[in-house]
């Protein structure tokens, strides 16, 4: 009987330390997922002071990087998103202008849209989950000035009804 409990409790040590190292492994490889290679961040505008990996989509050929970058202007903070494209040379290119974040004006659709997933489902994951982020989104579109409509790429608009969000109706504009 003794014995037998030494063993449980034995067992029971060595599961509980499994069910950590696995939980630090995939903490780790979580943050590895976010690192940017160096001919990546060769392409970011040159004040970047903060990036954040909103999603990454390959090919046969080349690779497409979505990337939330802040900077201080002045006594302002900037935030843009930039498109990185990386091709099997290891060349890389910034392809979204700040004044034109519509993905598939650059890339495919499909690429575009694979992006866009990515990206609003992280944003669901930091904002608490698919309700906290419903409420959060449906509160800013509906509190806008009288007159004013906030503008989606189609590839946003896409990726929100894939996760189950919904927008206002006459609360947006879908960007051309």
């Amino acid at each position: 009987m003794k014995r037998q409990r030494k063993i449980a409790i034995v067992l029971s040590s060595v599961f509980v330390l499994l069910v950590g190292l696995i939980s630090l492994v995939g903490f780790n490889l979580a943050q590895a997922s976010d690192e940017i290679p160096a001919t990546v961040q060769t392409c970011l505008p040159p004040a970047t002071q903060t990036v954040k990996v909103w999603g990454r989509v390959e090919t046969d050929t080349e690779s497409y990087t979505l990337i939330g970058t802040t900077w201080t202007e002045g006594d302002e903070d900037v935030y843009q998103e930039v498109l990185i494209y990386l091709n099997a040379e290891d060349t890389c290119r910034s392809l979204l202008p700040e004044d034109d974040p519509v993905l598939s004006h650059y890339i495919p659709l499909q690429l575009a849209r694979e992006l866009a997933l990515q990206r609003y489902t992280r944003v669901l994951q930091e904002q608490g989950g698919r309700e906290a982020y419903q409420q959060q989104l449906t509160d800013y579109l509906t509190s806008a000035p009288e007159g004013t409509r906030s503008k989606f790429p189609p590839e946003h608009i896409w990726a929100l009804e894939q996760l189950g969000i919904e927008l206002p109706t006459d609360s947006y504009e879908v960007l051309p």
